[in-house]
This record gives C-alpha cells, structure tokens and sequence, in this order.
C-alpha cells in the first residue's frame, strides 16, 4: 500500500486559540508539519500566534510561507507557486501536514489559492478542509447584534469594492444585515456613507476579534478611522439592535 502526504487546512477561527473548533485542534496536533503563510514585510503571522499555545514544537516542525501583501497578479502567482513547491519537499511521501489560517479556509482565505497552485502541480497530497469560526460571527456574539432573524437576509462582501453610499443603500434595501469585510483603509468612505444614510447608529465595528487587543465598537464616530487594521470588519444591520 503507498502513502500519500496529506494537507489539512485548518480555520483556527477569529483569534481566540479556545474557538478553535476540536477537529481543527486534532488535525494541528497530529501534523508533522505546519504550515503557516506570513506576510513579506516580516509582521508575525496571526495564524501561528493563534495556534502557538497548542503547538509541540519539540516534535513538530513550523515551515513560514511567505506572501506579499499585493492584489498584482504578477506578484501573487509566483509566490503561491513557491508556496505550494515547498508544501510538496516538505511533506514528501508521506508526512502529515496542516496549513493553518485565521477565520474560516473558503472564506476570503488564502488557501483557495494554494490549493489551486497544488492542484496545477498535480501533487502527490490528499487535501482536507476543516472550516472555522467566522470573525463576523465572533464579532457579532462580542457586540450582541443579531445576524439574521426569521426571514431576514444577510450578505457578506470585501469592504473595499462596497463602500459608496449608492452601493450600501442598494443592498441596504435587498438585505437586513450587511457584513463588510477586511474594513481597514476603506473604513473613512465606510463612516462617510453611514453617515449620509443615517446608519452610523445601525452599526457595528470590531478589529482583531479574539485577541487580547480586540476593540468591539457601536460608536464609529468616536473611532479614528484612519489608523485602523486591515483585519476589521463592520456590520450594518437595518433593523434596530438591542
């Protein structure tokens, strides 16, 4: 019988190393091999951070994937190749492995791409995905909003494609509760188009939920929207909250 290498994508979910999810704990600790992706400027990766209480490091290896911080294409491709090369040496014939990321691997997550990478090099690995706690979910329990109730309808988008006032109002209208992820810099266009809609008070901000520098806010006006982290996220919800 062959032994095949296995890669198991683990959504360690928001920040709280107790949320994530006794599956996702099962398959870190049965890894040889962690695999976690860090950003090019040197930051210290999220993933690992959140993980680290659980990690054996005297029996488990911890390979740093690095990825620029870039939508360019031309940057990006190259460095998921690489990626996905050094997943294949390191796992080799039959090493269990654990790629591990905030929030949940098919949710905005960079694993889909490296996923699509491995599948273009036809690698000997079997994939598994073991989803994780949305930081939206996390955020709204922190904040006590509701997400969706009866009949209502909810979406979630990337904050930078949806921040206008025409666009919000729009799906404002189609949908109870928008979730508008990864805030960051879009976050003073985000405040500007509350405003205009009389919605700031139908609103939720949360960054780095989880963490012991979380910040949960109703108040955006009070938020200096200029220095915010990219990992934040702000929900609307039309209905009045509790």
């Amino acid at each position: 019988m062959t032994n095949t290498a296995t890669l198991t994508a683990v959504g360690l979910g928001p920040g709280d190393p107790e949320l994530i999810t006794l599956k996702g704990l099962r398959a870190l600790q049965m890894a040889d091999v962690l695999f976690v992706p860090q950003s090019r400027d040197g930051d210290q990766s999220l993933a690992l951070r959140i993980a680290e209480p659980w990690i054996d490091r005297a029996r488990q290896t911890v390979v740093a994937l690095p990825l620029p911080m870039t939508r360019d294409a031309s940057q990006l491709r190259p460095a998921w190749r690489a990626a996905a090369e050094t997943i294949v040496a390191e796992l080799g014939a039959d090493r269990q492995g654990a790629y591990l990321l905030l929030g949940d691997p098919l949710l905005y997550g960079t694993f889909v791409y490296l996923w699509r990478e491995l599948t273009a090099l036809q690698a000997p690995v079997a994939v598994r995905i073991i989803p994780g706690v949305t930081s939206f979910a996390a955020a709204a329990a922190a904040g006590g909003m509701p997400l969706a109730m009866s009949n209502e309808r909810l979406i979630v988008v990337p904050a930078s494609y949806e921040t206008d006032a025409a666009t919000l109002r729009r799906l404002l209208n189609d949908f109870e509760t928008v979730v508008l992820m990864k805030a960051g810099a879009a976050l003073p266009a985000i405040v500007a188009a509350l405003e205009e809609l009389d919605l700031l008070d139908h609103a939720l901000y949360a960054e780095r939920v989880g963490m012991p520098e979380e910040l949960i806010a109703r108040d955006l006006r009070a938020l200096d929207p200029q220095r915010r982290p990219y990992l934040s996220l702000v929900i609307v919800r039309r209905e009045d909250m509790p």
